[in-house]
């Protein structure tokens, strides 16, 4: 969200700006040049924000785990038009955000073009050895980027030698330190970001700090700050009623003459200390605090927390993690029933849960959600509070998600040995308007001893780990639509289901099952939808089969 993020941009800036007063505390009392910290604090206060949210925007690179056995198929998710208010108040900002930069970008180039004509127009002459450009009130003043040429007012012939010999050498300070770059590009700072406020006055400060460090320069040639003070006041009083943009210049505001004098007085030793050591403890503590700040990614949605028990904290799921919870290696897979494996018989479970911070299983949310027998049921059951996962995050941070568990309990015929197989898809939840398969995994299974493709019955309904291609939704399948009732209450929600996808592709509505539904509402637009959607069949050996698919679908009112 644009507002989130300026509204971290303007809390950074300001931390940067009071470290930064800080530091030029630290270099006032050393003696050394401040104009290099205001530069670099204004430089900061535009890249930091940037690079923090690029910094969130890239992925981060982690190998894909493999799991065995199953493939799930989310399905669409059904976005209802609304008007987001947040939406629009990001919009309005970043309208009047380009607007103000345009009028302030077309403000500096009007006042160069106006600058050049007028020193075009201003005369040459030469003032005790130095070339100048005499204009009738305007000065002194350094002007031009590239080609940089002092100015100095009519009047300045009235001055004795020596105090012109002064005014001419902080001109000549302020070419040699390249000073009119400093100030175009402080002015450039807040054009391209006019509403960071911080951002305004760090660019005072850097006006500042130029003349500041220039007249530092100028008293190690003329070392007399009386008369080079006093020089300053008679010098404001006449003040050029055309003050030149982008210009280091003499004489400044009142408020700027009084700070640029005052700095000339010397400090004892003992103060001194004291202003670098404070100084330099302000500013590292407001630098870590701007560190720990964070925003939220202007070019995405903010994710909402999934509704759960309050007093335990928000429980996520999948598309609102930067990083998915995961199974941690070395789980042991539930024990597979004696009794059902004796009598060869295999079977599922579809286990719902909420994975917690420390990366285990929170039973109390435990919930079936599909089972072959209570005996596998209890199995799971008995296994889950021993496994570890590592947890999802969001920003960084540890956070509980809801996830879906499928556990396989396979008989391998070639030799006799029960296994059992088990996979973390988290949430089903697909992300926003996408149509995807996530094959985590396809294992080619041994449907019976002996048997290969070929002798596979084209009407057997087979599951996804018994298949080569599992069936996948063909291009161009459209969303279910958005129940009108369930829409104007604004209720959103989930559908999970089970069909079968015959060989042709199509969905055999009679095999149609509800694993999990929101709303009975929700319920009958998905079937609906299901009878006009089109699959890629399955295929085992070349031949296309049946297959038995599970595809949640999500109803959600948020704005794209």
């Amino acid at each position: 969200m644009i507002a989130s993020w300026m509204t971290y941009a303007l809390a950074v800036s300001a931390l940067v700006t009071i470290a930064t007063m800080a530091v030029d505390r630290v270099l006032g009392a050393r003696g050394l040049p401040r104009r290099f910290a205001w530069a670099g604090a204004m430089a900061a206060s535009m890249v930091w924000p940037i690079v923090h949210v690029l910094n969130r925007a890239v992925p981060s690179a982690r190998p894909a785990e493999l799991l065995p056995f199953t493939v799930t198929i989310p399905g669409p998710t059904t976005i209802a038009t609304r008007v987001d208010l947040s939406v629009l108040i990001d919009r309005l900002l970043l309208i009047a955000w380009i607007t103000v930069t345009i009028l302030l970008l077309v403000r500096m180039v009007r006042a160069m073009a106006v600058l050049r004509r007028s020193r075009d127009a201003w005369a040459r002459a030469e003032i005790d050895g130095t070339v100048v450009r005499v204009a009738s009130n305007v000065g002194p003043a350094l002007v031009g980027l590239r080609h940089m040429d002092v100015v100095v007012p009519e009047w300045i012939w009235t001055l004795d030698a020596s105090l012109r010999a002064i005014v001419l050498r902080h001109e000549q300070e302020h070419a040699q330190a390249r000073d009119p770059y400093f100030l175009f590009g402080g002015a450039m700072g807040v054009a391209l970001m006019p509403w960071n406020l911080p951002l305004w006055v760090q660019w005072r400060r850097l006006r500042l700090a130029v003349e500041l460090d220039c007249d530092a320069r100028v008293l190690r040639v003329h070392p007399s700050p009386e008369r080079y003070g006093r020089l300053m006041v008679a010098m404001a009083q006449r003040r050029s009623l055309a003050p030149v943009q982008f210009a280091p210049m003499l004489i400044e505001t009142t408020t700027q003459l009084e700070r640029r004098i005052i700095a000339m007085r010397s400090t004892t030793r003992r103060l001194a200390r004291l202003t670098i050591v404070g100084g330099s403890l302000v500013a590292v503590s407001a630098l870590v605090f701007a560190c720990s700040l964070q925003s939220d990614d202007p070019t995405s949605p903010r994710p909402a927390p999934a509704k759960a028990n309050a007093k335990a904290g928000p429980t996520y799921f999948e598309f609102q993690v930067s990083k998915q919870v995961s199974p941690a290696p070395g789980n042991v897979a539930p024990r597979y029933p004696n009794l059902l494996r004796n009598q060869g018989l295999e079977g599922e479970v579809l286990a719902q849960f909420v994975v917690d911070r420390d990366g285990r299983a929170d039973m109390n949310t435990f919930k079936v959600l599909k089972s072959t027998h209570e005996l596998f049921t209890a199995a799971v059951r008995a296994s889950l509070p021993a496994m570890q996962f590592i947890p999802a995050e969001v920003n960084g941070h540890l956070v509980k998600q809801l996830v879906q568990m499928p556990f396989q309990f396979n008989l391998s015929h070639t030799n006799e040995v029960a296994a059992v197989s088990m996979q973390a898809a988290a949430s089903m939840a697909p992300r926003r308007d996408t149509i995807t398969v996530r094959r985590l995994a396809a294992v080619r299974a041994t449907i019976s001893e002996g048997e290969g493709p070929s002798h596979v019955s084209a009407n057997a309904n087979l599951r996804d780990y018994q298949v080569e291609n599992a069936a996948k939704p063909a291009p161009g399948n459209r969303a279910p639509r958005y129940p009108d009732a369930l829409r104007k209450a604004r209720v959103e929600g989930d559908v999970l289901v089970q069909f079968v996808v015959d060989s042709s592709g199509g969905v055999e509505l009679s095999t149609f099952k509800v694993l999990r539904s929101a709303d009975p509402a929700f319920t009958q637009a998905v079937r609906d939808a299901l009878a006009t959607y089109r699959f890629t069949p399955a295929e085992v050996g070349g031949m296309h089969v049946k297959q038995l698919v599970t595809m949640p679908f999500t109803f959600d009112l948020s704005k794209q």
